[in-house]
């Protein structure tokens, strides 16, 4: 999730609700641009990831104005202090161990001499997630999480990856190179790759609504019938995140900003506050909201075999063949030296002579348009 976008899209919303049949060029402030955006996590153990951006114009079609060369420090009551380090562009990382018990201050400072610093933040520790899993019904899949709050802990905030295998249209084990045509090594596969979803919705959830604490099923995902997600195998990491009573308003706000806007009885877009504050008057606050604490993960898998039959359809490569003329051998060079025909079978006669090949374009052949033939280092083959 990118709250700049999310933003920009609730100010987009705003301007068109208010808005009647005549044309209506609104006047826009200063203030609607160049806000810093940030976002992250504070873990009280192992890596956190801040990432900084700024706010584009309305008209602007730049999503990504990352926020570079800044300065980014978390400190507590007793004159310690733990400077972050930048990744790349926009986006700091820091590695440590924390106590729990402390309170802590996120320090930001920007190249153009702007500073900011977060309201107290109080470690809040998350239960571990007690149920990952699934349920297939007649709409697809749906990927639910249930966990049980404490007193402490009965904010929630989840956030998850995806990651799932898909083939192209066409598979082709085949490569031309310097004049001839062989077998594909495995790190040459073009038949089979990753696709990924990192920037999910927000999903939210205040353990106290329910008996004993306990969250039961609250949906993460839905996989629609004929998505590719699950042609072979499908994994989803969820992070669970407690978080504290402004946090969650804040998450909510934003949410119902970017979700639940769009009809004429649905809310209007609200202002985004947040706990990072500017030290100066004359800078406008920035938008986001910082938490810390300890977080709980798991990962699930699931195969084709367990939710089988699932038909797929994939518009990329609904009109995807194989070409019936066969190229010979002699003419492998004129023909796939462009490299847009990809040979994609060889074609023997009776006696297992080798006549030629039968080729298909390389956006049916070739799944690295489309994703990633480098098994992400997580991932775990079925047994």
């Amino acid at each position: 999730m990118r709250i700049c976008s999310l933003f920009k899209y609730g100010l987009f919303i705003l301007v068109t609700m208010v808005s009647c049949r005549d044309p209506f060029e609104p006047e826009l402030s200063a203030f609607s641009t160049e806000v810093l955006v940030v976002e992250g996590f504070i873990e009280l153990e192992g890596e956190s990831i801040v990432r900084l951006s700024k706010t584009s114009p309305l008209q602007s079609e730049i999503t990504g104005n990352l926020v570079s060369s800044a300065f980014i420090s978390l400190s507590d009551g007793e004159d310690n202090r733990w400077d972050f380090v930048e990744l790349e562009e926009g986006i700091y990382s820091l590695e440590g161990s924390f106590s729990e018990n402390s309170t802590y201050f996120l320090h930001i400072q920007l190249r153009n001499g702007h500073t900011y610093r977060s309201e107290p933040l109080i470690p809040v520790i998350s239960p571990e997630i007690e149920v990952l899993d699934y349920i297939r019904d007649e709409d697809g899949v749906e990927i639910f999480v249930s966990t049980r709050g404490t007193e402490a802990a009965q904010y929630f905030l989840w956030t998850f990856e995806e990651h799932w295998i898909f083939q192209p249209g066409v598979v082709s084990q085949l490569i031309y190179e310097n004049g001839t045509v062989r077998r594909r090594s495995e790190q040459e596969r073009i038949d089979r790759c990753w696709d990924s979803n990192l920037n999910p919705s927000i999903v939210l959830q205040n353990a106290a609504r329910f008996e004993d604490n306990r969250i039961l099923q609250r949906e993460l995902v839905r996989i629609p019938n004929l998505s590719e997600k699950l042609t072979q195998r499908y994994s989803i990491e969820v992070r669970q995140m407690a978080i504290d009573q402004s946090a969650f308003d804040f998450w909510d706000i934003l949410r119902r900003n970017s979700e639940d806007v769009g009809g004429i009885f649905s809310p209007l877009p609200s202002l985004i506050n947040g706990n990072i504050q500017s030290l100066s008057e004359e800078v406008p606050q920035a938008i986001g909201h910082i938490s810390m604490g300890k977080t709980s993960t798991k990962r699930i898998y699931i195969d084709l075999d367990d939710v089988f039959p699932w038909p797929v359809f994939i518009p990329e490569y609904e009109f995807c063949f194989v070409l019936n003329d066969t190229i010979p051998p002699n003419l492998v060079s004129t023909q796939f030296a462009s490299g847009n025909l990809i040979p994609a079978r060889d074609i023997f006669n009776q006696m297992g002579a080798l006549l030629g090949y039968r080729a298909s374009n390389r956006a049916c052949t070739d799944c690295t348009l489309r994703g990633t033939n480098v098994r992400p280092e997580f991932w775990e083959d079925q047994q």
